[in-house]
């Protein structure tokens, strides 16, 4: 217990608090979690949903990197390159409808980074089904951009996004698809949509962790 003023320590029902004969509060110090634990447990709270929050982008990626490696095959630099291009685009194409998407549902113009606070709250299932959804949405909205009228403001802040948020998930789960592509194909898919997801949790947890006081 520790000794406070009463205006400092503002004693409610749920603040702990005695009042003292003194005309102090005994407060009862609040627990402090570390920041490291609190990173931890964000990020395994967080990464079921950033599975169903990514999973579109991140197929999206690694379905583009699978038809450029039947063309222009994986052996040389040259097909290498054009992998990360074809699924970068691809991955981009998604994004960018998901991002219509959810602008069109009243979410805001947000990345499917910034949803997995969000996300964390609902199911897998749940957030796969969102995820679907808003992709869907977006398609259909892509003829008709040039009737919104703030477009250039959607697109700036849609490129925005993709570059700074979405860079790093697209990223990795290529790289991983790439490096396992060689052995099983069946594996390197799912492992590049875990390691994506772990990738952008983290960020995403180690953010909430520096702006936790």
């Amino acid at each position: 217990m520790q000794n406070c003023s009463c205006t400092d320590c503002k004693c409610t029902e749920e603040s702990m608090c005695e009042i003292c004969p003194t005309g102090t509060c005994c407060c009862a110090p609040t627990p402090q979690i570390k920041k490291s634990t609190f990173f931890f447990n964000q990020v395994k709270k967080s990464y079921p949903s950033a599975i169903g929050i990514i999973v579109l982008c991140i197929l999206s990626s690694q379905v583009g990197q699978g038809i450029s490696f039947v063309l222009f095959g994986y052996h040389d630099l040259f097909g290498i390159i054009m992998s990360y291009a074809l699924g970068y685009g691809l991955a981009s194409l998604t994004t960018f409808c998901g991002i219509l998407g959810r602008y069109s549902s009243k979410q805001g113009l947000g990345a499917c980074c910034s949803a997995i606070e969000q996300g964390s709250k609902i199911s897998l299932v749940s957030n796969l089904k969102n995820t679907f959804s808003y992709c869907f949405i977006g398609m259909k909205m892509v003829p008709h951009l040039y009737e919104l009228p703030n477009l250039k403001h959607i697109i700036k802040t849609s490129l925005y996004i993709l570059v700074t948020a979405e860079s790093a998930c697209i990223l990795t789960a290529e790289t991983v698809n790439l490096a396992f592509f060689r052995q099983a194909m069946w594996l390197s898919m799912p492992l590049g949509l875990f390691a994506a997801a772990f990738v952008v949790t983290a960020i995403e947890s180690y953010k909430m962790t520096r702006t936790k006081k």
